[in-house]
């Protein structure tokens, strides 16, 4: 889940940019309504223009609404509030099908529009700096919050109240024990099944009365688990630092339980029937990890 401080953090938007906007939130309430008629004349120029804004009500409640989000610009409180605004902002731009590059130019207008503004209103070149690079970060994570609405949900994900935002992260800290919990218990899993192959060994070595055959047998059994114990607590690393996990793992090692039954089962003649069924089950199981490996493959190509 992306939060107001994530995002401030990766543009490195400081106390000292919020200032700089905030001191100019006076200015800029004088050239609220110049600003709506100068942008007006900027989009009215789009193709489909009045596809979008259709009619003077419309086009009333947008400048109204477009006022706002400007002098929100200069309010000096950035919080889950105005992340969320601000997404509301872009999903809707998403649904009416407004064309994700008409949004670009039109901050790329803003931008240039709030520059002339510093030149005109400050004299100070050095302070002229200052607020066009505070004016220039806030714009970038205005956009970036709104073209995130034309991507995948799941990459770029805003909690809409302050309820869903505190149960996502609760959720978020659970997940995240669960999952140390769940790599703790594997690594000791693969020690155990380790020490029982290390066990097979010591016992046909210690042991020559133990039957050759049944102890390579085990032995093969406890390396096969042991592989795919340790290609689960690989992908379950993985998924710690945010990489999709394989369900195909799991497959791998349900038919490397079986494989085992099969080695040992092979032993005896007299579970023929049990080592048939064993061996269909795996035949079931390597399709469906074949046709998984296929789909991914395929994915990965589109």
């Amino acid at each position: 889940m992306e939060t107001i401080e994530k995002i401030t953090e990766i543009y490195n938007f400081t106390d000292e940019d919020i200032s700089n906007l905030f001191s100019l939130k006076e200015l800029i309430k004088n050239s609220a309504d110049d600003f709506t008629l100068e942008l007006y004349k900027f989009i009215s120029n789009f193709d489909n223009y009045s596809k979008f804004l259709s009619d003077e009500e419309i086009r009333k409640r947008h400048k109204e609404k477009l006022k706002l989000w400007f002098l929100e610009l200069f309010n000096g409180k950035y919080d889950e509030d105005y992340l969320r605004k601000v997404k509301k902002i872009g999903e809707v731009h998403a649904q009416i099908g407004l064309p994700s590059h008409y949004v670009s130019a039109t901050m790329s207008f803003i931008r240039s529009y709030l520059n002339g503004f510093i030149l005109e209103n400050i004299d100070l070149a050095h302070r002229q700096e200052e607020l066009k690079t505070s004016i220039n970060k806030i714009l970038d994570i205005n956009l970036d919050i709104m073209t995130s609405s034309y991507i995948n949900e799941n990459q770029f994900y805003i909690a809409k109240t302050k309820i869903e935002t505190n149960i996502v992260r609760l959720s978020l800290k659970i997940s995240y024990f669960f999952d140390v919990g769940l790599v703790s218990l594997l690594v000791l899993t693969s020690l155990l099944i380790f020490f029982l192959f290390l066990s097979d060994i010591f016992k046909f070595l210690l042991n020559s009365s133990s039957s050759f055959e049944n102890t390579v047998i085990n032995i093969l059994g406890a390396m096969l688990i042991l592989w795919t114990v340790r290609e689960l607590l690989e992908e379950e690393v993985k998924r710690l630092k945010g990489k999709k996990f394989a369900l195909n793992v799991f497959i791998s090692l349900a038919m490397a339980a079986l494989l085992r039954k099969i080695l040992i089962f092979s032993l005896e003649p007299q579970k023929s029937e049990e080592v048939a069924i064993l061996g269909l089950l795996v035949l079931v199981l390597g399709i469906v990890y074949w046709l998984m490996n296929l789909s991914e493959q395929k994915k990965a190509v589109n």
